[in-house]
C-alpha cells in the first residue's frame, strides 16, 4: 500500500515521524462558542482541559483554537483569543508534559503567547501568514512546526470566492509559492507542512478533487482536515450512508490507500484509530 517513504516533521525541538501507513493523529479542541461542530461544548477552561487530556490518551498531539473559522464566522480580538485558549494550554502542558501540542490560530500575538507560555510545539495557521503578517517574525525567531492552509479568504467572504482555472493545480501553485517564500527567508523546510483547507473557500466537488489527487510531488505531508466538514454530508447522501462518520471512513480509506505521509485533525480520535486499525487488517488480507 505505501508508495512513499517516512518523512521527518521537526516540531521544536522534536522529530516526529510522518508514516505513510499510520497517520499522524491531531485532536481537535474548540474553546470557542460556534465552531460548526462542537462550539460551546468546552468553553469553560475546566471542561476544555479535560477534554484536551482525553483526545491525548488516542491521539499523537493536540490542536487547540479559540476562533471559530467555520464559513461565515466572525472574528474575535487577540486578547480574546488568547484568553480562551492559552491558559488552557498551558495546564494541558502541566498535566502531560511529553504532549505535542498545537496552536490553531492566525494572529501573531497568540501564537507567540502560546509558544512562549504553554511550550506549544506547532502553529497552525489558516491564513498561512498573509491574515497578519507579523506571523513570519513569529516564525523566524521559533523552530515551532508549523502548517500552512490554503483559503480564498477569511471565513466572512470565502466561500463567495470559489473560483478556480484547476483546483487542484492552484492549491498546488500556492504551496509552492508558500514554499519559496519559507525558503527566501532561510528557515528549514522540514518544519512546514501543508492543508490544501477543506471547506476553505471550496464547493464540494473542490473538496473531492483534493482528497482524490496525487500529492506526492510536493515534496512534503499533508495535513487533512475532513473530520465534520459539511461536504460529507453530500458523500453520505450519495452513497446512501448513515451519518458523516462513515462518510468520514470512506475518504480516509481512500487518503491511506495513497500510502502517503500525512497528518489528520479529527475531532474523535478514538474511533478514527480503531477505524484505520480496520481498514489495515482488512487491506493485509487482500495481499496475503
Amino acid at each position: 500500500m505505501s508508495r512513499f517513504a517516512t518523512s521527518t516533521w521537526l516540531c521544536g525541538e522534536r522529530r516526529v515521524k510522518i508514516h505513510p501507513t499510520k497517520p499522524f493523529l491531531l485532536g481537535i479542541l474548540n474553546v470557542t462558542p460556534d465552531s460548526f461542530s462542537d462550539g460551546g461544548k468546552h468553553l469553560s477552561p475546566g471542561e476544555a482541559v479535560r477534554h484536551g487530556i482525553e483526545l491525548l490518551q488516542a491521539a499523537d498531539g493536540l490542536d487547540a483554537g479559540g476562533e471559530s473559522t467555520r464559513p461565515g464566522a466572525f472574528p474575535v480580538s487577540a486578547a480574546e483569543e488568547r484568553k480562551r485558549v492559552v491558559g488552557v494550554l498551558r495546564e494541558i502542558r502541566r498535566e502531560m508534559p511529553e504532549a505535542i501540542l498545537s496552536i490553531d490560530t492566525y494572529k501573531a500575538e497568540v501564537a507567540l503567547a502560546a509558544l512562549e507560555i504553554a511550550g506549544v510545539d506547532i502553529i497552525n495557521d489558516v491564513g498561512a501568514g498573509d491574515w497578519d503578517p507579523g506571523m513570519w517574525e513569529v516564525l523566524e525567531n521559533s523552530r515551532a512546526g508549523y502548517i500552512c492552509m490554503h483559503s480564498t479568504g477569511r471565513p466572512r467572504e470565502m466561500q463567495n470566492r470559489t473560483s478556480y482555472r484547476d483546483v487542484v493545480r492552484d492549491v498546488g501553485a500556492f504551496f509552492e509559492a508558500k514554499k519559496n517564500e519559507w525558503q527566501r527567508r532561510k528557515m528549514n523546510v522540514e518544519r512546514m507542512v501543508h492543508d490544501v483547507g477543506i471547506g476553505f473557500g471550496k464547493l464540494a466537488e473542490h473538496n473531492r478533487k483534493l482528497v482524490q489527487a496525487d500529492w506526492g510531488e510536493i515534496g512534503r505531508p499533508l495535513a487533512w482536515g475532513l473530520s465534520r466538514k459539511s461536504f460529507l454530508e453530500v458523500t453520505r447522501m450519495e452513497k446512501n450512508m448513515k451519518n458523516r462518520d462513515e462518510a468520514l471512513d470512506f475518504w480516509h480509506w481512500h487518503l491511506l490507500d495513497k500510502g502517503e505521509p500525512m497528518i489528520w485533525r479529527v475531532h474523535d480520535p478514538l474511533r478514527i484509530r480503531n477505524s484505520w486499525e480496520i481498514f489495515s487488517d482488512e487491506a493485509r488480507a487482500v495481499t496475503r
